[in-house]
């Protein structure tokens, strides 16, 4: 097949990868459509369709991984970040042929303190030992490891689940191992230690500072706020309640600070997290543009940003994978458009058309 995506662009697809094409077969014509190489999910558990369902299931069925990736791959979403589980068993997704699923990334076991998650979820691990917890989790296919930073405690408010130092240790321990460390932050506090810590991903980060974006930028680390998803468990809060309070002030906070995150060197990424629908990555951009970043920084956070940085450049070029998303109107014009993709392919695979 020969797919021209743009003016001067005639690639062919051979085995699931972009060719120079100059023979004479089928064409496949979309100079009409804004072709870009897919969307990209940072934040995302694909062993679950829901919170609910991620935290009360004791084994993560396959049938549900499938499905959940499947729905991905129909809103354009070629490439994953799944920051977690209860059940290592979502690391055979790994298995599944890259045609039907979007490229993977994937932490395993999820590490928390005692009393520092939901209950029977996580591995429980004290800050002491948290480096040898780290290096079992960093068993391959897992190329991140998930730490949960902090977790309310009843009559107490949240809490951050390691000291300062005990998140370094982990962070040399995972990157000795070829993992990268998230860390779940929704607190004061955790954010500035785990980004002291040199943790390479702040998931939500609704207390981040300035100074933190600052040290995290230097190191190009990455922000992934799941903005969505946090108004959406706010919304759950009773009003008036601390929590609640807590949700609500760290989300005008990151309204105050993430317009210049990009600048300094953060790559601000989107993610679902569950609240939003797999699939749906589209959302968190809109919501990510309207909490402050520009047009062009929200829209790379769904693209080149989270490619680059998940360290899977994704390009419309020669023996790169044949993954191509298009849209009917250009995204930098309308962000909404990402919800419409008008063509999909995934590895050659036509998906959408």
């Amino acid at each position: 097949m020969r797919t021209i995506a743009g003016d001067e662009v005639v690639l062919g697809v051979e085995s699931g990868l972009f060719v120079e094409s100059e023979v004479d077969v089928p064409e496949l014509d979309l100079r009409h459509l804004v072709a870009t190489s897919g969307l990209a999910d940072s934040h995302a558990h694909i062993g679950a369709t829901s919170v609910g369902e991620m935290v009360e299931g004791e084994v993560i069925a396959r049938s549900i991984m499938v499905a959940n990736l499947s729905a991905q791959l129909d809103g354009g979403v070629l490439l994953v970040a799944d920051k977690g589980t209860r059940d290592p068993a979502t690391l055979e997704a790994l298995e599944i042929d890259e045609a039907d699923r979007p490229e993977l990334h994937m932490a395993g076991h999820i590490l928390a303190s005692a009393g520092g998650y939901y209950e029977g979820f996580a591995i429980e691990v004290d800050g002491p030992d948290l480096p040898a917890a780290v290096e079992r989790a960093c068993q391959a296919p897992a190329t991140w490891v998930k730490l949960i930073g902090d977790w309310p405690r009843r009559g107490v408010g949240a809490l951050p689940n390691y000291a300062e130092d005990e998140l370094r240790s982990a962070v040399g321990v995972a990157h000795a191992n070829g993992c990268r460390v998230a860390i779940h932050t929704a607190a004061p506090d955790t954010p500035s230690m785990a980004v002291a810590a040199g943790v390479d991903s702040i998931e939500h980060g609704l207390f981040m500072t300035q100074a933190d974006i600052e040290m995290l930028g230097a190191r190009a680390g990455a922000w992934v706020p799941t903005l969505a998803a946090m108004e959406g468990l706010a919304d759950t809060l009773k009003e008036g309640s601390s929590g609640r309070r807590m949700f609500r002030d760290g989300l005008a906070n990151v309204a105050s600070i993430i317009g210049g995150a990009t600048e300094a060197g953060v790559s601000v990424l989107a993610g679902t997290d569950l609240t939003v629908p797999h699939g749906d990555v589209a959302v968190e951009v809109l919501s990510l543009h309207r909490y402050g970043l520009s047009v062009a920084d929200a829209l790379s956070s769904a693209t080149n940003s989270a490619s680059d940085y998940l360290g899977s450049p994704r390009r419309l070029a020669p023996l790169s994978p044949a993954d191509l998303v298009c849209f009917a109107v250009d995204p930098l014009s309308d962000l909404g458009t990402l919800a419409r993709p008008a063509f999909i392919m995934r590895r050659g695979r036509i998906i959408y058309r």
